[in-house]
């Protein structure tokens, strides 16, 4: 049975004022003395388990309180995810959308946060996906990106009118066309699903907020993934390379080796 070694950092960055990521690694989040300077996990953990990066927006506690809120739903509903299917994912997304849209009604303000949520079977990982937060992965060497982002950029992409070479670049990037916390709409906050992805394979898997992905290009994001060993090794790395190209964004990411199958 495969087993997992993992690694999270999590880091304001250089311009923003305060940390609006949050995460989940099977049970484990940022609470909110804890978001605003450098987070720092490794573990060691059994499968099933649950992974999932979020990128709150809204501005200043607003975002954070957001992607807070989806990580202490995700606690709630982690159990009945384990057990398998997609369904237990959807029932979290909406109990997420519902008490983000409940919480935004109360203090008449606007917020949301990404998703992108794993989790980790017996022989398979199952990626789900709201938003623009990736999930990478390592196959046979090489990096591959598994999820679409949720945004116009992407949407122009799928109709032709964008070259995918300029989508970082793209002014179109930054906005969203799923989230959670768009309202009781139940088509559009439901997750994509990218199933079935092989152990035989896919050994290292990375889950990461924009600020990690817009800061650096692709094959830097792999030369980083392939040429450092461990978890702990890999996150420090890709968020010291993210920073030192201005960390422009918090920056988020999640390493995880699957070992033993």
């Amino acid at each position: 049975m495969a087993s997992l070694k993992f690694a999270v950092r999590s880091e304001i960055g250089k311009v923003r004022t305060n940390n609006e990521d949050n995460f989940y690694c099977n049970g484990v989040f940022m609470a909110p003395s804890e978001s605003n300077r450098p987070f720092f996990l490794k573990g060691v953990a059994d499968v099933p388990s649950v992974f999932a990066v979020f990128d709150g927006m809204g501005g200043h506690d607003c975002g954070e309180l957001a992607s807070l809120m989806a990580a202490e739903t995700l606690s709630e509903h982690s159990a009945e995810i384990l057990k398998g299917g997609h369904e237990a994912v959807d029932s979290y997304v909406k109990d997420a959308n519902s008490k983000l849209t409940a919480f935004m009604n109360e203090r008449n303000i606007t917020t949301g946060t990404t998703m992108i949520l794993s989790v980790f079977g017996k022989n398979f990982f199952t990626a789900y996906n709201l938003g623009d937060s990736r999930v990478y992965s390592v196959k046979n060497g090489a990096l591959t990106r598994i999820n679409i982002d949720h945004t116009v950029a992407e949407e122009m992409i799928q109709a032709g009118r964008l070259d995918p070479k300029h989508e970082e670049d793209s002014r179109w990037s930054n906005i969203l066309t799923r989230y959670i916390g768009m309202g009781a709409d139940e088509i559009s906050s439901s997750p994509d699903i990218y199933a079935l992805r092989s152990y035989d394979d896919e050994k290292r898997v990375l889950l990461c907020s924009d600020g990690l992905n817009k800061m650096l290009k692709h094959r830097e994001i792999a030369g980083i993934m392939k040429n450092y060993d461990s978890p702990e090794e890999t996150v420090n790395a890709l968020t010291e390379a993210a920073l030192m190209k201005g960390g422009l964004d918090n920056v988020t990411c999640i390493v995880i080796d699957i070992e033993g199958n």
